[in-house]
């Protein structure tokens, strides 16, 4: 909104409008971020913003653009070692290996892409990866690395005063 000469405070009411939506969501399965991103530009061109919505439609294609470009090498993997960047796949890891729940592991996964699309490099490394989803986890405090130093911390402080349940 910014970006089209509007003052941003209207975008946290057009943001709560659509949450409002989603809530009232009666499906069996949850809407998809397509149907999301469907109502937000619905609640932009139907307010008046059409601009914004067209910018927005903009960045999307641009970050699609992106995300077609970058590959990654997995050099363990004999068959196939290039596969194409996937958020989602991303995701998958953070749910399966680090048993994060889809939310905060979608959540993860952005910000995941966020550094890899910002690399602005054609291929990346699957060891790359692996090390930004650790640095991620350890960043939130989900990692059990995290887990480890904060266990360790806790056990070298010392007991004060109301520290303990009498």
């Amino acid at each position: 909104m910014r970006g089209c000469g509007y003052d941003e405070m209207y975008a946290d009411a057009l943001a709560k409008a659509v949450a409002i939506h989603v809530k009232e969501w009666r499906d069996h399965s949850p809407p998809t971020t397509e149907y999301i991103f469907g109502c937000v530009q619905a609640v932009l061109d139907e307010t008046g913003l059409g601009d914004v919505a067209a910018a927005l439609q903009r960045h999307a294609r641009q970050r699609e653009g992106k995300r077609r470009r970058v590959e990654v090498l997995n050099t363990r993997r004999q068959e196939q070692p290039r596969v194409a960047w996937s958020k989602g796949r991303i995701a998958g890891t953070l749910e399966r290996r680090h048993g994060l729940k889809s939310s905060v592991a979608r959540i993860l996964a952005g910000e995941i892409e966020n550094r890899v699309l910002g690399l602005n490099y054609g291929v990346v490394s699957s060891a790359l990866i692996a090390e930004l989803i650790r640095n991620e986890l350890m960043a939130w405090g989900l990692s059990e690395d995290a887990m480890a130093v904060a266990v360790r911390q806790s056990a070298d402080a010392p007991v004060g005063p109301g520290d303990l349940d009498e």
